[in-house]
């Protein structure tokens, strides 16, 4: 900006400011500086976004763990309550309890 100081009034200065063309160079170094910028806010947009996912991912990772835990738990339980229902010792006394005759061991199966 080139500052004129030529118009004067009431005993005092005014300052004009006229614009100066800016020249091909300078406009070059805006262009970059903008498309500098425009990087800059997409490097950190893009890397808040990729936080967020990493970090729901990880959540869901936990969670799935946590069921995961639960269930084989689940099945252990259901496991050895399957064992001890088809033992020979509980189809005897629940033979016995209902009135029939005790099975043969041909007749129980254990898979």
């Amino acid at each position: 900006m080139i500052q004129d100081f030529s118009n004067t009034f009431n005993g005092r200065q005014s300052v004009m400011v006229r614009p100066v063309a800016i020249s091909g160079n300078q406009t070059l170094k805006k262009a970059v500086g903008v498309i500098l910028l425009c990087a800059a806010i997409s490097a950190l947009i893009s890397s808040v976004a990729f936080a967020f996912l990493l970090r729901s991912g990880l959540n869901n990772l936990n969670m799935e763990q946590s069921l995961k835990v639960n269930m084989l738990k689940t099945e252990q339980q259901l496991y050895s309550r399957r064992q001890r229902l088809v033992s020979r010792h509980y189809v005897s006394k629940t033979a016995g309890r209902l009135g029939l005759h005790p099975p043969l061991k041909s007749q129980i199966k254990h898979l």
